[in-house]
């Protein structure tokens, strides 16, 4: 019993970081979008490109949150195999968007 503690207490511990991660990244995010406005019209082109690719990054890093929380629901419950793959696939499709768009420039 101790061993499924121990994977439970280490799922809502990455959980809550993934969450107050989100959190920092969409308030920064919310933060900087009226500022663009405000950037001269030869450099606004750039910043929007970025700032669209900063919440495209922050809706992926949420899918894939949310991805892994079914999954590790829908595994506790029995759900058939098909199920468990394809949220499988999902989280690790989210988790490649997020480190793909953070790795663009």
């Amino acid at each position: 019993m101790s061993d499924f503690r121990l994977w439970w207490a280490l799922f809502v511990f990455f959980a809550v970081l993934c969450v107050l991660a989100l959190q920092r990244g969409y308030r920064r995010w919310r933060r900087v979008l009226p500022l663009v406005a405000a950037v001269p019209d030869s450099e606004r082109a750039a910043h929007e490109r970025r700032l669209r690719r900063e919440g495209w990054r922050l809706a992926s890093m949420a899918g894939s949150l949310l991805a892994m929380t079914a999954l590790v629901f829908a595994a506790l419950l029995g759900a058939p195999p098909v199920l468990l793959l394809a949220l499988r696939a999902a989280a690790v499709g989210g988790v490649l968007g997020v480190i793909g768009l953070s790795l663009r420039r």
